[in-house]
């Protein structure tokens, strides 16, 4: 059978692919995946993760918020291994964070050269593949929230890469070895396993000649989220829980919210991947693979569109559907990458280009991320002094506040411009009243706290403009004995610490 566009025969011998792992290589290219894509230990969704591993590590902490601090470590292990991993290296966190994250890179970079080792022949292709990978390492994917990795540590930094281990499983046909790894993935992030499992039925029925049967499984999919719609529709929703839904930065969950392009996310790859499976062979590893991915896609975009609105029910919403895009994603980013080692590498002039493109990409995302956390070091090192003048405020009441110390702040804190999403709890080890961070804890891991979120929420807004006694009624009754204003906030009371965009007063 004629070689095709996409695919090239592979060794048949079980293993041998692998055989040749460049080990070595790939832990030489993890520092530069750091250096290009940065790294910010305490910020956006590392905050949850890192102030739920200082709750463990030492429960007299974060009492007053223990709700939502906690909220992840009851579904998954990943923070209890952290807090093991300090204990028993005696390692401090901010150590064995940067540490955990190099790791995780390089798994991730292990996991595409093995996909990449069972999808092309050739070395050029492979390295192609890994190349791409590492260029590409903080894609955003479509309108989902996520990247195809992050530039701190999370479950996900886990979870992504055992989704990779699983593909290559797969697509070498150990499925008793994708087995275990979907557990362990599942012990790291319950969420994301799901549609990785999906996907591994998907290619497992694509591959073994039953496509119909795939088909009728991606249709089973979207019938289940049907029934599960109809029966949740129904589920009583509080104010406060319509309320976490719906406020700042939850359009994600809703995809007839979704901008325009942010569509375009979802077609663009199930059409590339569709044009990559009419030019394959029929059969084979990457024909397969892509049809799988086609069909986990279109059953997601159905789901979604037709059982997840604003109106409810809330209870599919939370299932964020549309998630499952970041394994399509970056399978997709693989089979890419290895095309255009095949199409470019072989020619003197076009190996340049295919240079030119890996430059481009590594760029690009270099530029999104000094975008993304502009008053921010771009790698953010333990022990260094921060950059950002909202962390530099942050260190200085971890030194010089009382550990059971309660703060209030302005609830939009981390998102406000300047801020570059530093998480207050996650870097000054005292509590904080509920915030918009702690929204996405109410409105998908955790309704019933919504209620407790939306008073603490509440009680600050505005925090900045009230006046010394509104501060006083509003903050007291919930246990408040600090404040973090904004250096131009008008207040008498003692505020020991300031500089040019913040304040930390006592209230008294």
């Amino acid at each position: 059978m004629p070689q095709t566009l996409l695919e090239s025969p592979v060794a048949t011998v079980r293993g041998t692919a692998h055989a040749d792992t460049p080990l070595l290589r790939l832990a030489a290219l993890t520092p530069a995946v750091l250096l290009i894509h940065g790294y910010h230990p305490f910020s956006d969704d590392a905050s949850i993760y890192v102030a739920g591993i200082r709750k463990l590590l030492n429960p007299s902490l974060f009492k007053p918020d223990a709700p939502f601090v906690l909220s992840n470590t009851h579904l998954s292990i990943f923070a209890h291994v952290m807090a093991d991993a300090i204990r028993v290296t005696h390692l401090s966190l901010p150590v064995i964070l940067l540490v955990t994250h190099l790791a995780s890179i390089y798994l991730f970079l292990l996991g595409s050269w093995y996909v990449g080792c069972r999808l092309f022949a050739h070395i050029a292709e492979r390295w192609s593949v890994v190349g791409f990978a590492a260029a590409c390492f903080t894609l955003p994917a479509a309108g989902t929230a996520l990247t195809l990795m992050d530039p701190y540590v999370t479950s996900r930094s886990f979870s992504t890469p055992i989704a990779l281990f699983v593909a290559a499983a797969l697509l070498n046909h150990r499925w008793k070895l994708a087995a275990p790894l979907l557990l362990l993935m599942g012990l790291m992030h319950p969420l994301m396993v799901l549609y990785t499992a999906a996907l591994a039925l998907l290619y497992a029925l694509v591959d073994t000649g039953h496509v119909r049967g795939a088909i009728a499984l991606g249709a089973a999919g979207v019938a289940m989220i049907g029934v599960i719609a109809l029966a949740t529709r129904h589920a009583p929703v509080s104010h406060a829980y319509f309320e976490a839904m719906h406020y700042r930065g939850r359009d994600y969950l809703f995809p007839l919210a979704w901008k325009w392009y942010e569509d375009f996310g979802l077609a663009a790859p199930l059409a590339l991947l569709g044009l990559a499976a009419y030019r394959s062979q029929t059969g084979g590893r990457v024909r397969n693979l892509c049809l799988a991915c086609i069909l986990l896609g279109v059953s997601s975009i159905l789901a979604a569109f037709l059982f997840v609105h604003s109106t409810g029910p809330y209870f599919v919403a939370r299932l964020q559907i549309l998630r499952s895009f970041q394994i399509i994603y970056l399978l997709g980013l693989l089979l890419l990458g290895g095309w255009l080692g095949r199409q470019l590498w072989y020619g003197r002039k076009t190996r340049w280009l295919l240079f030119a493109l890996l430059a481009a990409a590594s760029s690009g995302m270099y530029a999104a991320q000094r975008a993304a956390y502009p008053d921010s070091a771009h790698i953010e090192w333990p022990g260094m002094r921060p950059r950002n003048p909202w962390a530099q405020a942050y260190v200085w009441i971890r030194s010089n506040t009382p550990a059971d110390a309660v703060f209030a702040a302005e609830p939009d804190l981390e998102f406000r411009n300047g801020v570059d999403m530093q998480a207050f709890r996650a870097t000054t080890e005292r509590s904080l009243l509920a915030d918009d961070k702690d929204q996405a804890v109410a409105a998908v891991v955790k309704p019933s706290i919504a209620g407790l979120w939306a008073r603490q929420r509440d009680a600050q807004i505005g925090i900045n403009q009230m006046s010394d006694q509104e501060r006083a009624e509003k903050l007291k009754p919930l246990g408040v004995t600090w404040m973090l204003l904004q250096a131009d906030a008008k207040t008498s009371f003692p505020c020991p610490y300031e500089n040019a965009v913040a304040k930390v007063c006592r209230l008294e």
